[in-house]
């Protein structure tokens, strides 16, 4: 069962008869910020080409309302509680009220998740798509191969759907690949360009440059090498201005730079966003950065930037080395002189 955008499958068609489109379920359980801001380019297809449909999404993430509050066609997001196995009775209801749904379409998104695809093979649906998987062969209605599809994790949800829904090649799958987004509203920016001017002081001198040193396990860049970035970049680029994305606690890695810190995570992508540039290692808060319209520079030296770099206009990933921080500000610095 097929697709061509703007079109509906005949379980949809019914629904435009009375005015709305098909109900899309987007089953993705998982708890990591990054992961589900991943998702904003699949639901930009599906509002693309299906503009009538009422798009869901399961979720396990604290801060999915907040990452997709600003897509009009996302009509609910149910949140699973973040650690479901202490929470069995709020983990069970939740799922209840979305059987009681009954979707037209219910879609796992990635290819290696275990849960997602036991969720999405035991919700009631009329269409169910999503990767082929050598272990994982029952429960969809419609897989598709892995194989052709783009490696980014923002990219290959949308690839599915267009195969999977709106039966195009692997080739034109491919082609304009969407760009994350959180879509800010006008008050959001205003407010986050208000803040980076208490932050960094006269709006008019040099360039805002907002760091976050904050990742997990080895992805981690040490407090000293991030002095010797930023003195170093502070030498290529004397006009520039330096700012602290914060986490939630308000714990400050760098007390010497005015800093930001908010459990809103819309707040902190607008800060982010008032911001000239984004300088993090690879983590969530480089995900939400990258959905900004800000300059999103991912510092990668463990995972890879083919699955994980920041996807959205300028931004870029960065490979970078514990023993060369000043390395890094050069091309930091390059950058921004390209930039200006």
């Amino acid at each position: 069962m097929s697709l061509q955008p703007t079109h509906s499958s005949t379980a949809a068609s019914r629904r435009r008869e009375s005015g709305t489109g098909p109900s899309i379920l987007v089953c993705r359980p998982n708890t990591r910020l990054g992961n589900t801001v991943l998702l904003t380019p699949l639901i930009e297809e599906l509002q693309t080409n299906l503009p009538n449909a009422r798009i869901d999404v399961l979720s396990a993430c604290p801060a999915a309302h907040e990452v997709f509050e600003g897509f009009p066609g996302v009509y609910r997001v149910h949140e699973l509680p973040f650690r479901g196995v202490r929470h069995p009775l709020r983990y069970a209801g939740t799922l209840l009220r979305v059987c009681r749904v009954g979707y037209d379409i219910v879609i796992d998104p990635c290819q290696n998740s275990w849960t997602a695809r036991f969720l999405t093979r035991w919700i009631p649906g009329r269409l169910k798509i999503g990767f082929m998987h050598p272990r994982r062969k029952r429960g969809l209605d419609v897989s598709i191969p892995f194989k052709d599809a783009p490696r980014h994790m923002g990219a290959y949800p949308v690839y599915l759907v267009r195969r999977a829904l709106f039966d195009l090649d692997p080739e034109a799958s491919r082609a304009d690949e969407a760009a994350l987004a959180m879509r800010l509203s006008p008050a959001e920016r205003q407010l986050g360009r208000q803040e980076i001017h208490r932050l960094a002081g006269d709006e008019a001198r040099g360039t805002v440059i907002a760091v976050a040193t904050h990742a997990t396990g080895a992805k981690r860049f040490g407090l000293t090498w991030w002095r010797a970035m930023i003195g170093r970049l502070r030498e290529l680029a004397p006009q520039s201005r330096f700012i602290e994305i914060r986490p939630p606690s308000g714990h400050a890695s760098l007390p010497e730079l005015p800093g930001f810190s908010s459990r809103r995570a819309r707040q902190v992508a607008a800060v982010i966003d008032a911001a000239d540039c984004f300088v993090c290692a690879d983590s969530g808060l480089m995900h939400l950065g990258a959905a900004t319209d800000t300059v999103t520079v991912g510092l990668f030296k463990v995972t890879l930037p083919q699955l994980y770099a920041p996807r959205r206009g300028r931004s870029c990933a960065l490979a970078a080395s514990d023993a060369e921080p000043e390395a890094t500000a050069a091309r930091i610095a390059q950058l921004l002189d390209r930039g200006a």
